[in-house]
């Protein structure tokens, strides 16, 4: 098999989470792309003769969207003139997918936002190929049929899935090589190490998982439900409580007007019509990030009123106008991830009625769940990845957490220096292990592929 880690082709390194989709090139520092893995889509209905294959979908950039519409009247148009020669046709369901930054955040009249993963698994495999797809041709502008390709996936998930996975690979993209890594294997590398407890906060879900001398331990999965996705909806949620806010995205603001402190925006508005939930939910989220950055922070010991109350409050101003000094507030919603149950506004219907633990409690039963000889070793080497472990304080604050249930133990945290390279770490961790010159024996060949089917991913890919 030819040597794909050299320097002659590099390899293709995917990371697809909850919220951020970054993608780039074995071997560099950083991704070439980083953009949302939520999508917008317009569901459509069209005409075809029962004998046609489906319309081929596009829409991924504006640029072409008026070439795409006049040829999908005449395709469509055709196939009326056909059907009425035969007599049969029928409709078919399609949908016109937007990917990237500004194509899912442009206000289209029925646009629904969606994201392929649920619980770290995916879940829409048309909308998880649209990622790759844009991510191949719009901005790592590369053909993957001459490109190997690495990618990540959680540390849970199922054989069906990994087929799936390489199934795509090479009978949609033609890719001449593949090979699936489990995420907690990537952070570990990302930061240099072979073994420790990777504490995963992400968008949608926080995890915790032991990694011994480079295998993932899936004994010691631990899971829940509860990322960063879900402070900014409770910060939503708060404001409308409290202030009777709610935040007005950018797409429906047509001008404003200065006001003060805590008084309501004053905003004159588009008032689009047909604009989607989903795309108005996703909007708004998106809106209140930049309050969840700069403003929000974890404090350094467990959460006490009267020393919260004590902090200096910061100002923030949102899009529409809205303007307030923010006191316990910013300390109180990410305390969420190290008590949620105390401190969450409104618990969502997705929660159902599971018992929901902090962040520590997760990184300790992962440890737990080790052997007794094992668990120094983690607790000296505890990993932290995924953009919602970025809140300042965070670091120490789990540090401490995890001394107090865990006395008379050396507790030593590990996260990148930067808050860009802690956003990648996964992905990092795959550009490292990709370009390695011992890592050309992994790959999954074309012919092993053909040889012995989708199973060969989980042979070779532990």
């Amino acid at each position: 098999m030819p040597t794909y880690g050299g320097d002659e082709v590099n390899a293709l390194v995917i990371d697809i989470g909850s919220t951020w989709t970054r993608a780039g090139f074995a071997g560099e520092d950083l991704p070439k792309a980083y953009f949302p893995s939520h999508v917008g889509y317009i569901e459509k209905e069209v005409e075809v003769t029962e004998a046609s294959d489906e319309p081929k979908q596009n829409g991924n950039t504006a640029a072409d969207s008026d070439q795409d519409v006049e040829m999908a009247e005449e395709t469509q148009q055709q196939q009326k003139e056909e059907a009425a020669g035969s007599g049969s046709f029928r409709k078919k369901k399609v949908r016109d997918y937007y990917v990237g930054d500004t194509e899912s955040a442009a206000w289209r009249a029925r646009m629904e936002v969606g994201g392929p993963m649920e619980h770290g698994l995916v879940e829409d495999w048309d909308m998880y190929e649209k990622i790759w797809e844009y991510a191949f041709k719009s901005r790592l502008h590369v053909k993957p049929e001459e490109h190997p390709v690495m990618v990540s996936e959680a540390a849970w998930n199922t054989s069906a899935h990994r087929a799936k996975l390489i199934e795509m690979a090479f009978e949609k993209f033609k890719c001449p090589a593949f090979y699936v890594c489990k995420t907690p294997v990537l952070a570990a590398f990302g930061t240099g190490r072979h073994t420790g407890l990777i504490v995963d906060v992400g968008g949608e879900m926080t995890s915790a998982c032991a990694v011994f001398e480079g295998y993932c331990l899936t004994k010691t999965i631990s899971k829940q439900a509860i990322g960063g996705e879900l402070v900014s909806q409770q910060i939503l949620e708060k404001l409308k409580q409290e202030n009777n806010y709610d935040l007005t995205p950018l797409f429906d603001i047509k001008s404003k007007a200065p006001v003060d402190i805590l008084q309501k925006p004053s905003v004159v508005r588009f008032n689009r019509e047909n604009t989607t939930d989903s795309y108005l939910k996703d909007m708004r989220l998106r809106a209140v990030q930049e309050f969840k950055e700069t403003v929000c922070e974890v404090l350094e010991r467990p959460y006490v009123a009267d020393l919260v109350a004590n902090k200096p409050p910061k100002p923030f101003e949102f899009p529409d106008g809205f303007n307030m000094s923010a006191g316990s507030l910013r300390y109180a919603l990410p305390e969420i991830l190290f008590n949620p149950s105390q401190f969450m506004v409104s618990r969502p219907k997705s929660l159902g009625d599971a018992s929901l633990v902090g962040v520590h409690e997760i990184a300790l039963k992962s440890v737990l769940s080790s052997d007794v000889d094992l668990r120094p070793q983690l607790l000296g080497n505890v990993i932290l990845a995924g953009g919602s472990t970025l809140f300042p304080g965070f670091v120490d604050r789990m540090s401490v957490m995890l001394q107090n249930a865990t006395p008379g133990s050396r507790i030593k945290m590990f996260a990148p220096s930067t808050n860009t390279e802690r956003k990648v770490t996964a992905w990092l961790g795959g550009s490292i292990l990709a370009s390695l010159g011992t890592f050309h024996q992994l790959w999954i060949s074309r012919a092993e592929y053909e040889e012995h089917g989708a199973a060969i991913v989980d042979k070779k890919c532990q």
